[in-house]
């Protein structure tokens, strides 16, 4: 197992810490979704469809560059470049199991992959979670669900042989402290599939021999979300080296009606990183963004409402100055907590939730650029 810092009686040297962007690769077709929701749908279609829900609320969001398909290798290429330019070094890959099937992965299998030398490396965030109707979700009744998060053993040994042998074994993987980085989003998920802690810590202990087995080495196994409620004792039993958010999202009030202000949320998320620390025995990695905006994960006909995802509260304020401030200081957590070296960013490319730093027209390149200044590239 990768050591950490809060192994007894060892520390981990000051490392400049690495910017990972999470990736959501739904900008291109794909087959199994499109017998779901027609030939060719990807989620440009609901970015078009955005309008204002309040005075102040700016949609749609229009891209810079237009509705471009990640599937193109001219495209990807593009992106690849930009996001190194930003100081990017890995994009942290939402990466789909459903099924026994992965789902959304031609941008990265048929075309990141082939890039002939990407600027930027990557590493996989398995997105266990369940998959439901929000193209667009209605207001009125739970999104139909088209597949489960929940694996078995069984389907989670197959799942892993594949990610080490199709991606782990390349070259341009991303490696933290010479691990292999692979996070997962919901521990809760993960449970729920493999039958509890004791099983999820042999399913994830095969994981690691198979990646030795291929001349891998070692991993660094990193989860995201719904552990908050968890016994910290018990994710270093099951394998984790690391804990960290997917994003701000799950510190977001509800009870302030439908707008927030960037400021106070930045605020309230960095103390939660000192907080964490504090009470956690893992190492927790800090996340930035630089905003949310999930209305047009919802039909837009339907009044706006605040309950849960997605349907929450609007960031009307996005401010380069203050995100570039809160890259600076989540660098300082990792500095100061002698964390692993990574800092991650919710996201690069999360346009229907109104995450992302590709330029709009709103903003042109602000976001990349204080991203550049944050990290310190």
């Amino acid at each position: 197992m990768t050591r950490t810092p809060s192994d007894e009686g060892e520390t981990r040297p000051v490392t400049e810490p690495e910017i990972a962007a999470i990736y959501f690769p739904s900008w291109h077709a794909d087959r199994r979704r499109d017998a779901y929701l027609g030939d060719g749908f990807t989620e440009w279609e609901l970015v078009r469809a955005g309008r204002p829900r309040f005075p102040e609320h700016r949609q749609p969001i229009v891209p810079l560059d237009g509705h471009l398909d990640e599937s193109d290798p001219a495209v990807m290429s593009g992106i690849v470049r930009r996001a190194a330019d930003a100081g990017v070094s890995a994009f942290l890959w939402d990466w789909y199991w459903y099924d026994e099937a992965d789902f959304l992965n031609r941008p990265l299998d048929e075309t990141y992959l082939a890039l002939p030398d990407p600027a930027v490396q990557f590493a996989l965030m398995w997105a266990n979670h369940d998959w439901r109707d929000v193209f667009p979700a209605r207001t009125e009744g739970e999104p139909a669900l088209w597949w489960p998060g929940a694996v078995d053993a069984e389907q989670f040994d197959r799942m892993c042989e594949v990610i080490v042998h199709r991606y782990l074994v390349e070259p341009s993987y991303w490696k933290v402290d010479g691990a292999a980085w692979f996070s997962v989003f919901s521990y809760e998920t993960l449970l729920e599939g493999l039958g509890g802690a004791e099983a999820a810590a042999a399913a994830l202990r095969r994981f690691r021999d198979m990646a030795r087995a291929a001349g891998v080495g070692e991993l660094h196994l990193n989860v995201l979300n719904h552990w908050f409620d968890v016994d910290p004792a018990e994710l270093r039993a099951v394998g984790f080296d690391s804990i960290g958010s997917y994003g701000w999202g799950d510190v977001m009030p509800l009870d302030r009606g439908p707008t927030l202000a960037y400021g106070p949320w930045a605020e309230e998320n960095e103390a939660r990183w000192e907080a964490e620390a504090a009470r956690q025995s893992l190492p927790f990695v800090p996340t930035v963004t630089m905003g949310w905006d999930s209305t047009t994960r919802v039909h837009q006909d339907d009044p706006m409402v605040v309950t849960e995802w997605p349907h929450l509260p609007v960031v009307v304020d996005p401010d380069p100055d203050r995100f570039e401030q809160s890259v600076r200081r989540a660098r300082e957590h990792v500095e100061r907590h002698r964390t692993p070296p990574v800092v991650i960013v919710n996201a690069w490319n999360e346009w229907t939730e109104g995450s992302y730093l590709e330029p709009d027209e709103r903003f042109g390149d602000a976001f990349p650029l204080a991203l550049r200044r944050g990290s310190g590239r």
